[in-house]
C-alpha cells in the first residue's frame, strides 16, 4: 500500500502545517547549500597555498604563535619639520584664486560723502548694458585685447604668482574696488572738487584690474566712468591756454585723457576715441618748445615735472591704444629730450624750472618712471633715479614726513612713481621694495577699503583736500595692481606704431625678468 503524502492527513484533508514545514527546510538546504560549498573551496585553497609555499611540506606546523609588540613611532627631523612647515606657508605667497573678501556689515553702510546720492547706483550685476545710450562695444562679449592679457583672471594670478604679488594685496585691492564703487556720484565721477581727474584715477584702477563695461561686478561702474570723462573732454573748448579752467586743468585734462586712453585700449569703444584724441591734442598743442608742460598748459619760462609726468603718461597710453593724433609721437620724443637734459641735473631730477636744488624722491619717482616709460629704460637719469629712490627703501614707512612724503601731492603720490619705477628696475630691487612697500600699504587699509594719506597736522590743514580718501584709495590700488598692469603701459607693440621712432628702439627690454 503506497504511504500518504506528508501534506495530506489520514482524513484525505491538505495539511498546511505540513507544508509550511517542508517549504522551510528547503529553503533552509538552498541558503545553507552556496556558503558549504564556498566553505569547501576555500579550505582546499587554503591548503593548496599552504603546501605550495611550505619549503618541506611534511612538517606542518600544527600551532601557530602570536607575539604583539609595541611599535616604536620615531620623531622626524627637526629640519625635515621645518621644511614641511614651509612648504604649508607657500600658498600664502603664490597667490591663488582670490575671493572677494567679506566686508563687515557696518562698513558696506558707512555714511556716504556730501555728493553722493544712495539712490542714483544700481546694482552692476542688473544692468543690461545693450541699451546704454552712447558707449557700446562693437560685439558682445566685449573680450579684452591680447595687449591687456595680463588683465584677466588667469592672466592676473600668473603675473602675481611670478611678480611677488600676495593674497592679502590682491584681497585690498578688491576692498578698495568695492569702496570705490559704493562712492561713485550719480553722473559717474568721484569726489565733490575735484570730479574729473578723480574720475580718472577711479578709472584707471578699474581698468588696471581688467573691469570693462560688460563686467558683472563693475561693468555699470566704469560704464558710467567711461561716459562721464569722456562727455567732459567733448564739451572742452578748443583754445589753449583754456581760460576759466584754472591752472589745474593740465592735471585733470592728463589724468583724465590716461584714462580714457587705456579704457579705448581695453575696449575699443568707439565713442571713447574722439574724446581721447581730444584730450591728447590739448596735451600735443600745450607742449612747451623745452618738451615739457606747466600749469593751465601756458607756454611761459616755467616748466613744472609733476604736471609734465601725467602727459607723458597719456601719451604712453594713447600711442599704445592706437590713438591718431597729429604730432603725438614728435611730442613724445620732445619729452625724452626734456626729461634728460632739462629735468635732469647734478643727479636729480627738478620739480620746475624755478626750483634752487633738487627735486623730492616723488620727483625721481616721476622722472624716472616716465623715461622707463619712453624706451630710456637705460640711460644714465634712469640708472641714477633707481639708486635715489632705492636708498630710501629703509624709511619707506606709512607716516608724515616720511620717505616721499614731502610735498608733490604726499606719500601715496610718491610711492604711486616709486613703486613703477622700482618694478621696472629689476628683480634685485623689486624683491625687497616690495616687500617693504605693501607691508605698509595693506596695513594702513581703512576697514571699509579706503586709504587715507598720512598728512602731518600742518598739511592737512594747509591742504583740507575733500578729495584725498579718493586721491589716495585709486592711487594706492593702482599701486598693488602693478604686477598685472605692465605690459600695456611699459610695453609698446609693434604694431600700433606709425613710424620710427625712440620707442621702437628702446623698448625691447626692460629687466623684468623676475622668476
Amino acid at each position: 500500500m503506497q504511504e500518504a503524502s506528508p501534506q495530506i492527513d489520514a482524513g484525505g484533508e491538505i495539511d498546511y502545517a505540513a507544508i509550511l514545514e517542508d517549504y522551510r527546510r528547503r529553503q533552509m538546504l538552498e541558503h545553507l547549500a552556496g556558503p558549504v560549498i564556498s566553505v569547501v573551496l576555500h579550505i582546499v585553497l587554503i591548503t593548496a597555498c599552504a603546501i605550495f609555499l611550505v619549503q618541506k611540506p611534511r612538517k606542518i606546523v600544527a600551532e601557530t604563535e602570536i607575539n604583539m609588540e609595541k611599535m616604536v613611532v620615531k620623531e622626524l627631523d627637526p629640519k625635515v619639520l621645518e621644511k614641511l612647515r614651509k612648504l604649508e606657508e607657500i600658498p600664502e605667497d603664490v597667490v591663488p584664486t582670490v575671493e572677494k573678501p567679506d566686508i563687515p556689515t557696518e562698513a558696506a553702510a558707512d555714511v556716504q560723502t556730501e555728493d553722493f546720492d544712495t539712490a542714483a547706483v544700481q546694482t552692476d550685476a542688473d544692468v543690461d548694458l545693450t541699451s546704454v545710450l552712447d558707449i557700446k562695444p562693437n560685439q558682445t562679449p566685449l573680450k579684452l585685447s591680447a595687449l591687456y592679457s595680463t588683465r584677466t583672471t588667469a592672466g592676473r594670478q600668473t603675473s602675481l604668482k611670478k611678480f611677488g604679488g600676495s593674497y592679502a594685496g590682491e584681497s585690498a585691492v578688491i576692498k578698495a574696488l568695492e569702496w570705490l564703487k559704493r562712492h561713485q556720484n550719480p553722473d559717474g565721477s568721484w569726489s565733490k572738487s575735484e570730479p574729473l581727474g578723480m574720475a580718472g584715477l577711479a578709472t584707471l584702477a578699474f581698468l588696471a584690474h581688467g573691469e570693462t563695461p560688460l563686467s558683472k561686478q563693475y561693468g555699470r561702474t566704469v560704464q558710467k566712468a567711461l561716459q562721464y570723462l569722456a562727455n567732459q573732454l567733448n564739451a572742452q573748448s578748443e583754445d589753449l591756454p583754456l581760460k576759466g579752467k584754472g591752472t589745474r586743468f593740465a592735471y585733470r585734462n592728463g589724468i583724465a585723457t590716461y584714462a580714457l586712453a587705456e579704457g579705448y585700449g581695453l575696449t575699443k569703444i568707439p565713442f571713447l576715441k574722439p574724446a581721447m584724441e581730444k584730450g591728447l591734442s590739448f596735451i600735443v598743442r600745450g607742449q612747451m618748445p623745452i618738451g615739457g608742460w606747466n600749469y593751465g598748459y601756458s607756454k611761459g619760462n616755467r616748466w613744472d615735472l609733476s604736471v609734465s609726468g601725467w602727459q607723458i603718461q597719456a601719451l604712453k597710453s594713447g600711442y599704445v591704444a592706437g590713438a591718431n593724433v597729429p604730432g603725438m609721437v614728435e611730442a613724445i620724443e620732445k619729452a625724452v629730450k626734456f626729461l634728460k637734459k632739462t629735468a635732469f641735473r647734478d643727479g636729480l631730477f627738478r620739480y620746475s624750472s624755478d626750483s634752487k636744488g633738487g627735486g623730492s624722491l616723488a620727483m625721481q619717482g616721476t622722472g624716472t618712471l616716465c623715461l622707463q616709460l619712453l624706451g630710456e629704460a637705460h640711460s644714465r637719469p634712469v640708472r641714477t633715479g633707481i639708486k635715489t629712490i632705492f636708498a630710501s627703501l629703509p624709511n619707506v614707512i606709512w607716516a608724515p614726513g616720511k620717505a616721499g612724503n614731502t610735498g608733490h601731492g604726499g606719500l601715496c603720490y610718491a610711492w604711486y612713481y616709486e613703486t613703477q619705477a622700482m618694478f621696472h628696475a629689476g628683480q634685485s630691487y623689486w624683491r625687497r621694495w616690495n616687500r617693504k612697500f605693501t607691508t605698509e600699504l595693506v596695513r594702513h587699509q581703512k576697514p571699509d577699503g579706503h586709504w587715507e594719506s598720512p598728512w602731518t597736522p600742518a598739511q592737512k590743514k594747509d591742504r583740507n583736500w575733500e578729495f584725498d580718501p579718493y586721491y589716495s584709495t585709486a592711487l594706492s590700488c593702482l599701486m598693488l595692481e602693478v604686477y598685472y598692469r605692465y605690459l600695456p603701459t611699459y610695453k609698446l607693440p609693434k604694431a600700433v606704431a606709425k613710424g620710427p621712432s625712440l620707442l621702437d628702439v628702446k623698448d625691447d627690454d626692460l629687466g623684468l625678468e623676475i622668476e
